[in-house]
C-alpha cells in the first residue's frame, strides 16, 4: 500500500470520525436546547398555577381582615360602653368575645410543587425569595397571634361559664330586642373588672393580629407583581 492509500484511508476516517463527533454534538445541543425550551414552559406552568393559588389567598385574606376588624370594633364598643348606633346582632358579639376566627389560607398548590421539585424550574433568584418569605414569613404572624387569642379566649369563655352561664343560656332565649340583649351583656362587662380585663387582653391579640396580616397582605402583593412581570 503505498502513501497516497494510506492518506486516503485515513483521511476517510478522520471525515467519518469527524462526521460521527458532528452528530453527537449536534444531538447533544439540541436535546440541551429543547430541554431548555421545556424548562420555559414549565416554569410558566409553575407560575401560572402559583398566580391562581395566590388570587385565592388574596380573596381569604379579604375575607378575613373585613371580619377580623367587624369583630374588633364590636368587642370595642362594648368594652368602651358605647352602643351608640350598634349594627352587629348578640350573636356576633358572641363571636368577637367568647369565641374566635380562624385563618386558613390555601398552599396546596405551593405545598405540591415544592416537594415535586416544580419550583426549581423558575430562574428569577427574586421571585424565589419572594415566595419563601411570603409562604414562610408573616403568615405565622397572624397564626401566633390567633393562637395567644385562643388562649385566652378559654379563658373568658371559661370565666364566663362559672360566673356569668346566663350570658350563655338565658339572654340569647329572652323575648327582647337584639339591642337590649347586648346592653345586658356590656353591662355586665362593666360591672365585672376581671372579665374586662379579659376582653382587653383579647383585644389586644386581635389588633396584633391584624397588624401582621396588613403585613402579609403587603407580601402578598409584592409576590403578585414580580409573578405577573
Amino acid at each position: 500500500m503505498n502513501l497516497l492509500s494510506m492518506k486516503k484511508i485515513v483521511l476517510k476516517y478522520v471525515i467519518e470520525f469527524s462526521v460521527i463527533v458532528l452528530g453527537i454534538s449536534v444531538s447533544f445541543w439540541f436535546d440541551k436546547y429543547q430541554k431548555s425550551l421545556d424548562d420555559i414552559d414549565r416554569e410558566k406552568e409553575v407560575l401560572s398555577e402559583l398566580s391562581t393559588e395566590l388570587e385565592v389567598i388574596e380573596n381569604t385574606i379579604k375575607n378575613r381582615d373585613s371580619v377580623f376588624r367587624f369583630d374588633k370594633e364590636n368587642l370595642i364598643r362594648i368594652i368602651d360602653d358605647d352602643l351608640e348606633n350598634i349594627s352587629f346582632t348578640y350573636s356576633e358579639l358572641l363571636i368577637a368575645s367568647i369565641d374566635y376566627r380562624g385563618f386558613s389560607p390555601s398552599e396546596e398548590i405551593y405545598t405540591s410543587l415544592k416537594y415535586d421539585g416544580g419550583l426549581k424550574f423558575i430562574r428569577n433568584s427574586n421571585i424565589k425569595i419572594a415566595i419563601e418569605s411570603f409562604y414562610n414569613g408573616t403568615k405565622y404572624g397572624v397564626l401566633a397571634n390567633i393562637k395567644d387569642e385562643i388562649v385566652v379566649q378559654r379563658e373568658i369563655l371559661k370565666y364566663i361559664q362559672y360566673n356569668h352561664p346566663q350570658v350563655l343560656i338565658k339572654i340569647s332565649k329572652l323575648k327582647i330586642s337584639e339591642f337590649e340583649k347586648i346592653k345586658l351583656f356590656t353591662n355586665i362587662v362593666q360591672n365585672d373588672s376581671t372579665l374586662k380585663s379579659l376582653l382587653v387582653s383579647k383585644l389586644r391579640f386581635m389588633n396584633s393580629k391584624l397588624i401582621f396580616l396588613k403585613r402579609y397582605k403587603s407580601s402578598l402583593s409584592m409576590l403578585k407583581t414580580l409573578v405577573a412581570s
